[in-house]
C-alpha cells in the first residue's frame, strides 16, 4: 500500500465526517450547501469505489482465493446434491452484488422522479389559472406554495393559500420560491438525489441530504428577505404552510424539516456564525471540493490499475469439477 493510498484512506473519513461536527447551520447558507453537496459527493464516490474494489480487487486477495476454493458439494454434499447448488456461482454473484445494488438504487430514483413528474403534469393540466408572479393556481385542500422539482420550473400555489395569506405573506412566499429558481436550487437537488441513491448505504447519508435541503431553504429565505425586506411576513407564511403536506414533485415553502430553526433566523433569535467560523467553513468547502474533484479524476485510474485475474476461480472450478468427476466415477 503506497503512501498516497494511506493518505486517501485517512483523509476520506475525516472529510466525510467533518461537516457533521462543524455547526454549519450558522454559516452562510450557500457555503453550507456547498459543503454538504461535497460530502454527499464523497459518499457516492466511496460507494462506487467500494463496488469497483469488490469487482476488480477482491479476486486478487487471499481471502477471496480461500473462499473460491470452497466447493459446496464438498463441504455440504447432501444439501448441495439435494438442492442442485454449486458454490462457485455464489462466489461469482458476490462480486457483482454491490454494483447491482447501486444500479437498482439509481433505477428506483429514476422511477420516483418519473412518477413525481407525472403527478405534477396531472396537477398542471387541471390548473385553475395564472396567479401572481407567473405562478400557477391549483386546486389543493391545504396551503401549498412550492416550485416544481422536475421538468420546467413552475411555481404552484393552491387556492387555499391565496385565501389564507395576506398580500405581504403572499409576496414573501412567492419570493422564496423565486429564490429556488434564480439560485439554481432545482438542479442541485436533483444532483443530490442521485448522490444519495449511490451513497445511501453509508451511515449519515440521509442526514447530509437533510442538511443540504435545509441550507437551500435558508438560502431561498435570504433571497426572499433581500427582495421584500420583510422577514416576519415570510416567517408567518412558513408557519401557515407548515401544517399542510408537501405536494409530490415540488419543493414546499415549509421545506422538509427544521422549520423552527428557520423561523429563529428570520425573527433574529438565532445567532449567525462569527467571522472565524465563516472563514473556516469556506476553507472546509474549498478543501472538500478539491478532495472530491481529485478523487473523481483518479478513481477510474485506481479501478483499472490492477488487471482482473480469473485464474483463481478457473483453478478452483477445475479442482472442484475434477473432484466431483472422481466421486461420480
Amino acid at each position: 500500500m503506497t503512501d498516497v493510498q494511506v493518505g486517501v484512506g485517512v483523509a476520506l473519513p475525516v472529510a466525510i465526517l467533518l461537516p457533521h461536527i462543524v455547526g454549519l447551520h450558522r454559516v452562510t447558507p450557500a457555503v453550507a450547501a456547498l459543503v454538504w453537496l461535497c460530502a454527499l459527493s464523497l459518499r457516492a464516490l466511496v460507494a462506487v469505489g467500494g463496488a469497483l474494489f469488490v469487482f476488480v480487487y477482491m479476486p486478487q486477495t487471499g481471502v477471496y482465493a480461500a473462499v473460491a476454493d470452497w466447493c459446496l458439494h464438498e463441504v455440504l454434499p447432501l444439501i448441495a446434491a439435494h438442492l442442485g447448488l454449486s458454490g462457485h456461482p455464489l462466489v461469482h454473484a458476490a462480486i457483482v452484488v454491490p454494483g447491482l445494488a447501486l444500479a437498482a438504487s439509481v433505477l428506483w430514483l429514476l422511477f420516483g422522479l418519473t412518477r413525481a413528474w407525472l403527478l405534477v403534469r396531472a396537477k398542471l393540466r387541471r390548473a385553475l389559472g395564472e396567479g401572481p408572479h407567473g405562478s400557477t393556481i391549483i386546486e389543493e385542500d391545504g396551503i401549498v406554495v412550492g416550485v416544481t422539482g422536475v421538468g420546467r420550473s413552475r411555481i404552484l400555489i393552491s387556492r387555499a393559500a391565496l385565501g389564507a395569506m395576506d398580500s405581504d405573506e403572499l409576496e414573501a412566499s412567492l419570493s422564496h420560491e423565486l429564490g429556488h429558481i434564480h439560485r439554481r436550487h432545482r438542479p442541485l437537488l436533483l444532483l443530490a438525489s442521485l448522490l444519495v441513491a449511490l451513497g445511501r448505504m453509508l451511515p449519515g447519508t440521509r442526514t447530509a441530504e437533510r442538511e443540504l435541503r435545509f441550507s437551500l431553504e435558508r438560502d431561498a429565505d435570504d433571497y426572499a428577505v433581500r427582495r421584500t425586506r420583510d422577514p416576519l411576513a415570510l416567517a408567518s407564511a412558513i408557519c401557515k404552510a407548515a401544517s399542510s403536506r408537501t405536494l409530490a414533485g415540488t419543493t414546499s415553502l415549509a421545506g422538509s424539516g427544521r422549520v423552527t430553526l428557520r423561523l429563529d433566523y428570520l425573527e433574529g433569535q438565532a445567532r449567525r456564525a462569527d467571522p472565524g467560523l465563516e472563514r473556516g467553513a469556506r476553507v472546509l468547502a474549498a478543501a472538500l471540493v478539491t478532495v472530491a474533484l481529485g478523487l473523481s479524476a483518479t478513481l477510474p485510474t485506481w479501478a483499472l490499475a490492477v488487471p482482473q485475474d480469473v485464474s483463481v476461480l478457473s483453478t478452483a472450478d477445475s479442482a472442484c469439477h475434477h473432484g466431483k468427476s472422481q466421486r461420480q466415477s
